[in-house]
């Protein structure tokens, strides 16, 4: 299971997945806005399970999925993050970013903000 829970708005977003039992697994989504077309992205991962293990396939797991997401993102057109949800179609993997962008949609958030 995976709870996707907006974090400290407007920019930092939480994502827990919820393994069986009480394993968790925490990513925190930091962006730093570096001017208004660049941001930098902080993701420390935490985790319950597994301390005498390395960490390394971890990030590298995470930093792999990053990576393909970057490529759409960085290509995806407009480039301001649309928060009317109704003009895309949405899957179950969208959920967090959808929470987010009502968020922001919610704190009044405009263009402004979002591009």
């Amino acid at each position: 299971m995976v709870a996707a829970l907006p974090g400290l708005p407007p920019f930092t977003a939480l994502l827990t997945i919820h393994f069986p039992g009480e394993d968790r697994l925490s990513i925190l989504n930091a962006a730093s806005p570096v001017s208004a077309r660049r941001t930098r992205l902080f993701v420390p991962i935490a985790r319950n399970f597994g301390v005498d293990e390395p960490v390394e396939p971890v990030v590298a797991f995470n930093a792999r999925i990053f990576s393909e997401d970057q490529a759409i993102v960085e290509h995806q057109k407009p480039e301001e993050l649309p928060l009317d949800l109704t003009i895309e179609a949405h899957i179950t993997a969208d959920r967090m970013s959808v929470a987010y962008r009502q968020l922001l949609a919610g704190l009044g958030l405009g263009r402004g903000f979002t591009s």
